[in-house]
């Protein structure tokens, strides 16, 4: 009996803890870029995104990311029109050395964010638009079937390591997207992992993420992949897939990939600001002292903590985290002068 009553106390306790503070899925994706200008050119006019601010960044920032006071950050924060989530925040930083985060790297190689996802409705114009200007695959949009659904997908990166998982929806048709013109809002964002029960730990376990889609297999046929893999092994490379969010959606959600059998690199060492790629997502929380509590009693490596002014969402308390996989996160409340 008091075996029974201490386990009901455990669960009960549990239970309390997850509900001491509330996530929501990403809000936004930060991308560290050489010329936010130039990228925010890009995004306007291939993406048909538009700007929603570009306000000098607070000094504060270069605390959260441990910057030198020498270093000059500018920012534009980009948007898909009508949406006031999945924003792009893209960051130029002057004075500093940088590396690229994923450089030269394949889809097997771990560390850092993988890519974004967007929508879009025409894939074929689409990628010929991006390979004149100078964007790069390791294949062609491949058509394939996952789960209910048909898609032709395309997975492309440019000279600063962005890289978009870019979706065309062919069947069942796509509903719910007013805003798809060019590229939808980034909705859902990709990390290669070493280990998925690891992250499936962070994720699940201690942040209370849900799952929104799992699925481990390989290849059903010797042929294209959107992954880039070999076609003669593609059928024999498990890939073990999870898409998380808060509430279990597909909305600013965090999907994690493993492969079983194919082995690479590891640069998740570099997966920090000020070099450049996806640098990191940023969640909204409702009670930032609490995440940071619960963060510390499971070991995760918090980098700092700040008060800032952070556009379009205003004055913010922000936390800085490094995931067991080394993923940089952030975490922000709105704040009180």
């Amino acid at each position: 009996m008091n075996k029974l009553i201490a386990c009901i106390v455990c669960v009960f306790s549990l239970s309390a803890t997850a509900v001491d503070f509330k996530l929501g899925g990403f809000t936004e994706t930060l991308f560290i870029v050489s010329d936010a200008k130039a990228a925010a050119q890009f995004y306007k006019d291939v993406a048909g995104w538009e700007v929603r601010s570009t306000d000098k960044v607070d000094d504060n920032l270069k605390l959260l990311w441990q910057l030198p006071t020498s270093a000059s950050i500018k920012q534009i924060v980009m948007a898909n029109k009508g949406e006031n989530r999945g924003y792009v925040r893209l960051i130029e930083i002057a004075g500093v050395e940088q590396q690229l985060i994923r450089s030269n790297t394949q889809s097997w190689d771990v560390g850092g964010i993988f890519d974004v996802n967007v929508r879009v409705k025409d894939m074929d114009a689409k990628s010929k638009q991006m390979q004149k200007l100078g964007w790069t695959a390791s294949t062609d949009p491949v058509q394939f079937s996952f789960g209910p659904f048909v898609v032709k997908e395309w997975i492309v990166k440019n000279a600063d390591g962005i890289a978009f998982a870019i979706i065309e929806r062919i069947k069942p048709e796509l509903e719910g997207w007013p805003n798809v013109k060019e590229f939808s809002r980034v909705f859902n964002s990709t990390q290669v992992v070493a280990d998925i029960e690891t992250s499936l730990n962070f994720y699940r376990d201690v942040l209370g993420f849900k799952t929104y889609l799992e699925h481990k297999g390989a290849s059903k046929t010797a042929e294209p992949n959107v992954l880039g893999l070999p076609h003669n092994i593609a059928t024999e490379v498990v890939r073990s897939v999870y898409i998380l969010h808060p509430d279990g959606i597909n909305e600013g959600s965090v999907e994690i990939l493993q492969f079983h059998g194919a082995t690479g690199r590891n640069v998740s060492d570099l997966a920090k600001p000020p070099n450049l790629g996806i640098a990191m997502l940023r969640f909204p929380v409702d009670n930032l002292d609490k995440l940071e509590t619960h963060l510390r009693s499971n070991d995760i490596n918090i980098v700092s903590k700040q008060k800032l002014r952070l556009p379009p969402y205003g004055l913010v308390d922000i936390l800085a985290i490094r995931t067991p996989d080394n993923t940089w996160l952030e975490f922000y409340q709105n704040s009180t002068p």
